[in-house]
């Protein structure tokens, strides 16, 4: 369960930094100060925490179906931008609209430098952790543009890193989901695996996946013509 964790963590971290390559330096640099601020500011929090305490939390079934509904409107809100991006609009209302979720940087990121704040402290037990919370702030502020450059670099087409937060973000949901059922979806053990729901499930899966992926297609397509 807390590997499934760590990976949606990843996972969002890295669509949280494809998302401000988007951003001017200002604007990109505006939200890593953010992020570190509200890392620093969770200080005392993170200090009265355990990992026992944390384990607990990744068990209860009721706190994981709450992050559940946060983790799936984060999804839905990266998802979209991506479509609001491709499709270029020109309305004042929908331009709005764009740039709304442009500044919207991820809501599970908080989370997510919380819980780094946590294993820091954790690791480094007898020192002053109000220093390791502004060494974290600051390593935020100092790394986040180096990374988004460095996507940049490697990806400079924005239809790429488009396509490529889009793709995230639908992982990040079917992790969501596993993460959410667990210890839910049996109580009693059985013996024989439902083939043709597990077919159907898989079927839906893909049909989903696919549907998704020739709608991303045609507005980039449409995109492209316009441009």
């Amino acid at each position: 369960m807390e590997t499934v964790v760590i990976l949606i963590m990843f996972m969002v971290s890295l669509s949280f930094v494809l998302k401000l390559t988007f951003m001017r330096p200002w604007q990109m640099l505006a939200e890593a100060i953010i992020l570190a601020f509200a890392t620093i500011s969770t200080t005392d929090i993170a200090i009265s925490q355990s990992k026992i305490q944390i384990s607990e939390w990744l068990q209860t079934p009721d706190l994981m179906l709450d992050l559940a509904v946060i983790l799936t409107l984060d999804v839905a809100l990266q998802i979209a931008f991506c479509l609001f991006m491709i499709n270029n609009p020109i309305k004042v209302k929908d331009r709005i609209v764009k740039n709304l979720l442009l500044f919207i940087p991820g809501l599970l990121i908080f989370p997510v430098s919380f819980y780094m704040l946590v294993q820091i402290i954790f690791s480094n037990a007898g020192m002053d952790f109000n220093n390791l919370s502004y060494c974290l702030g600051i390593a935020i502020i100092v790394l986040i543009p180096l990374l988004v450059y460095g996507v940049k670099y490697l990806l400079p087409e924005n239809s790429e890193r488009l396509e490529l937060i889009f793709y995230i973000n639908c992982i990040i949901g079917l992790l969501g989901i596993i993460a959410t059922v667990n210890g839910r979806t049996a109580t009693t053990g059985v013996n024989e695996v439902n083939v043709n729901s597990l077919l159907a499930i898989i079927g839906i899966a893909v049909i989903g996946s696919i549907l998704g992926y020739l709608l991303f297609r045609k507005n980039q397509n449409k995109h492209n013509n316009q441009s």
